[in-house]
């Protein structure tokens, strides 16, 4: 699942209550869809929205991008939308306002009850200072966490922060450091993407990703193409990846734990990163 989960580039909100939406989600190109039962959701139609989840699964199951559901972090929804899981192929879920590992570990257990198979992660929303405190130990909390994501607008109106890459760039940074730490994805971007549009969005998303980050959501099809385009590594980075790893591969074999590639030392720490961009390589055509 963590695997999967790394290789997302672009995740795709689609709303629960929107038939129209549903049926053209799996047509948009993106890594992953968010089939969303929370924010995009009124109060009195979240059974109507589950109903209608429900029904679009068998087919959206069939088509190329991977499938999450984001649930409602209330208990009283909760439980209901957890029931979706049961039977069906799906990647992963969004837990929103995660305040601590407990909030993870209580859906984990329910998650073991309707998936023995352990076939869906869980994404937990880090939304509000003490989830941040927390992030640590929310990213660790399980087996089943791959990603971890900040809740951008909320975290930042819970703060009373003006949301801008500036004034959110110490939190997204907080993101990174506790995903990689467990070993598990850093969702988001270093600005809110509806800053921006076309090639902003490539060139945002290639910014986030030196920051860390390994992909992002989105809540218009339009950012989907951009988001895969600056998430992946460029020719030039996969050219250089490969050298690196090719020239550390036969230094070992020499018995040497360092070499030169292009005059700069090469090591350990950057034969990571090497691989790490060649793990990023889509072999999927990006779709426009």
């Amino acid at each position: 699942m963590r695997e999967q989960a790394a290789t997302w580039r672009s995740l795709l909100y689609v709303p629960g209550n929107n038939e129209r939406f549903l049926g053209k989600a799996q047509s948009r190109g993106a890594d992953a869809l968010i089939l969303d039962l929370e924010d995009s959701v009124p109060a009195d139609r979240k059974q109507a929205a589950r109903d209608m989840v429900a029904g679009a699964l068998p087919e959206l199951e069939r088509g190329p991008s991977d499938l999450c559901l984001r649930v409602n972090g209330e208990l009283l929804h909760l439980a209901g939308d957890l029931h979706l899981v049961a039977g069906r192929d799906l990647a992963a879920i969004l837990l929103p306002k995660c305040e601590d590992a407990g909030k993870v570990r209580m859906v984990a257990e329910a998650l073991d009850t309707l998936d023995p198979a352990g076939r869906t992660g869980i994404v937990p929303l880090i939304e509000s200072p003490s989830g941040l405190h927390a992030a640590h130990a929310i990213a660790a909390a399980h087996p089943r966490v791959v990603a971890l994501l900040l809740g951008s607008e909320d975290f930042a109106a819970t703060c009373g922060i003006v949301p801008s890459e500036a004034t959110l760039l110490g939190a997204k940074q907080q993101i990174v450091y506790a995903a990689r730490a467990a070993g598990i994805a850093p969702l988001g971007l270093l600005d809110s993407v509806a800053a921006y549009s076309g090639d902003g969005i490539g060139e945002l998303a290639a910014r986030s990703a030196a920051f860390g980050f390994s992909g992002a959501t989105a809540v218009h099809p339009g950012a989907v193409a951009p988001l895969n385009r600056g998430f992946s590594p460029s020719e030039d980075d996969i050219a250089w990846a490969e050298e690196v790893v090719e020239a550390m591969e036969a230094a070992t074999r020499e018995g040497r734990g360092a070499v030169s590639v292009g005059g700069r030392m090469i090591d350990k720490p950057i034969l990571e990163r090497a691989r790490r961009t060649l793990a990023r390589r889509r072999l999927a055509p990006t779709a426009d």
